[in-house]
């Protein structure tokens, strides 16, 4: 695909419509392909909830394999939900801090 720039708006000038290469035939290697990288919100919504009930990493990656039916094709990896939880308990420490922070100045007062 060609794109162009025509009076502040991108027109496409050319376009083929047939793959160049060979489509992906395992479902298990298209986790890394960046376009497919990352967690669905609904399973972002599900692993914050697996994560308020304290479960490890290792485990939730277990669960969400038994619900994909093998760890091979679920479209993320260990690393995301590490890093998800690692934003969750960000978030949750940094409203935790200024409650405590805002409590400690009435104490002082």
């Amino acid at each position: 695909m060609v794109v162009k720039l025509v009076d502040g708006r991108w027109e496409v000038v050319y376009y083929v419509g047939e793959h160049n290469h060979k489509l992906v035939d395992k479902p298990s290697l298209k986790k890394y392909l960046r376009s497919h990288q990352g967690i669905p919100p609904e399973e972002r919504a599900f692993l914050t909830h697996l994560h308020n009930c304290n479960l490890t990493t290792g485990r939730m990656m277990h669960i969400m394999s038994d619900f994909y039916g093998t760890e091979l094709i679920v479209p993320y990896g260990t690393k995301h939900i590490t890093n998800l939880k690692t934003m969750l308990n960000k978030d949750a420490t940094k409203e935790g801090d200024m409650i405590e922070t805002v409590a400690y100045f009435k104490d002082q007062q």
